[in-house]
């Protein structure tokens, strides 16, 4: 650990970022429950997932994800068959993003929305916001971004496309 200031300061204080990280992510496993809570009440099926990491992919770090590029957030297995009922129902035309942004790391929620059968299905993640750039210059590139979702073999569940992004990056 680095110490500044004076020995006293130092034995009081408490990581700011740890702190600051742990807080973000609670919040944001909050929102993902209170807008599942909404949609439900609005009488649409919904599958909410935390995932367990996610990462904003470039072109240059894609080849190890079968040349995919954009957010890609892995799930837990037991979330697995909840997540392919629901993607097989709809077309997902439709998604809502809410971000924070705390020490380098986004903190997302992400609904991806099938008006026609009333399904969304909500995912929250964290990924660091020093790999947007190489995923943005794809997406410029391209015309669109893309939200996947895997499980940790690395088997992709569904993928969404996105031709407005700029919710989702910081």
């Amino acid at each position: 650990m680095t110490q500044i200031g004076d020995d006293e300061f130092t034995q009081q204080r408490e990581p700011v970022s740890g702190t600051a990280i742990k807080n973000a992510w609670v919040q944001t496993t909050e929102d993902l429950s209170a807008l599942e809570q909404q949609r439900q009440e609005n009488g649409w099926d919904t599958v909410a997932i935390p995932a367990l990491q996610t990462a904003a992919v470039s072109r240059d770090a894609g080849k190890k994800h079968d040349d995919r590029y954009g957010l890609f957030f892995v799930i837990a297995d037991n979330h697995a068959d909840s997540f392919t009922n629901a993607f097989e129902r709809g077309e997902f035309p439709r998604y809502e993003a809410y971000r924070n942004e705390v020490d380098g790391a986004v903190f997302l929620v992400v609904e991806l929305l099938d008006p026609e059968s009333e399904t969304a299905i909500l995912l929250a993640g964290q990924y660091e916001r020093r790999h947007v750039p190489g995923m943005v210059a794809a997406a410029n590139e391209e015309g669109e971004l893309y939200t996947h979702v895997r499980t940790l073999d690395k088997t992709v569940l569904g993928s969404f496309k996105h031709d407005e992004y700029a919710p989702l990056v910081p």
